[in-house]
């Protein structure tokens, strides 16, 4: 992987945006009690460049908190999981959108640094199932209060060649995934959810249940239908709560189906779900330990707001991939 020169802070543009208790009230004494060091990577590509631009006020906010930061703007031909492996730095920010903060967290995962998250994308949505919230500069502040330290959990998703990856929020195969990646290609909204939105009603024209073969803890299922996904934080799409039960650092992943249903109810379903966030009956929610899409093959998985692979796939729980600073 090519090293990429230094970029000084004055190519970030600024913006008007604003374990254990000891050892969490260890954490905090430090964050308090004395400067901290950071390597920040930021995203150059993330929703539009968002990212950069909130860039020079979060730096600015911790330099003038006491902390040491240096800032590295990662560009589309580098990979930010790889970046951040090769850190050195004790603590590892990350600014960017939700795929972008997945990528770092996988790379701290192996270099064993500390990871601090920013949000800096259309969804945010790991810092919302973090309690981070979706405003990088109010992030920056709150780090100088002070900071406690929770495990990350994800969900490991394996192809038949043993080609792996870890991401952290929902993987999604049915309605939702379809929606997903018609969002992606919208350019024109800038809002999570609003693009979501979007993308679901532009996948409803398309979207048919048919059937999808899997293997759920070693029983066979088909799991066809409507919505067919996999939760480790419960949160996807530019901020809906898809399975409030789900924890992001208690090592389980769940999973989520809504089954074949007429045109007119799952409209209503779907609208309940994940318009008004309300409970129904048809979706069902349940604690698993590995699940296996079989077929069709070649049904494409998104997570975290990108591609992810294409059936068939395994996906398990894959606890402690790293430690993260709330």
């Amino acid at each position: 992987m090519r090293e990429m020169p230094h970029i000084p802070d004055e190519k970030i543009d600024s913006a008007d945006t604003d374990g254990t208790a000891e050892k969490e009230t260890s954490l905090k004494a430090s964050a308090l009690a004395q400067p901290q060091h950071m390597e920040l990577l930021v995203s150059s590509m993330s929703a539009h460049g968002i990212a950069v631009t909130v860039g020079r006020k979060v730096v600015s906010c911790l330099r003038e908190g006491g902390w040491d930061v240096s800032v590295r703007v990662t560009t589309p031909d580098e990979d930010p999981e790889e970046v951040a492996a090769a850190s050195q730095a004790p603590l590892l920010g990350a600014l960017g959108g939700d795929g972008y903060l997945s990528a770092v967290a996988c790379g701290v995962h192996r270099s064993g640094a500390l990871f601090v998250p920013f949000p800096g994308g259309r969804g945010n949505d790991l810092c919302r199932a973090l309690g981070i919230g979706t405003d990088a500069v109010a992030r920056a502040r709150s780090l100088l209060k002070g900071f406690t330290e929770q495990e990350l959990d994800g969900i490991r998703i394996t192809d038949p060649h043993g080609n792996s990856r870890i991401v952290l929020g929902i993987v999604s195969f049915g309605f939702d995934a379809l929606a997903n990646r018609i969002a992606n290609d919208t350019s024109w909204l800038r809002r999570g959810s609003l693009t979501y939105a979007y993308g679901a009603l532009s996948a409803l024209r398309t979207h048919r249940p048919t059937p999808l073969l899997a293997t759920v803890d070693g029983v066979e299922e088909d799991l066809g239908g409507w919505l067919t996904s996999v939760s480790n934080s419960g949160w996807f799409g530019g901020g809906i709560n898809l399975v409030p039960s789900s924890r992001i650092g208690d090592g389980q992943i769940e999973l989520v189906h809504i089954g074949p249903l007429p045109m007119r109810q799952a409209i209503r379903v779907l609208a309940q779900v994940l318009v008004t966030r309300g409970e129904n009956p048809a979706m069902t929610v349940r604690s698993v330990r590995e699940i296996t899409v079989h077929t069709p093959e070649g049904v494409i998985a998104m997570a975290d707001g990108d591609y992810v692979g294409e059936t068939p796939l395994t996906m398990t729980a894959e606890p402690h991939v790293a430690r993260v600073l709330v």
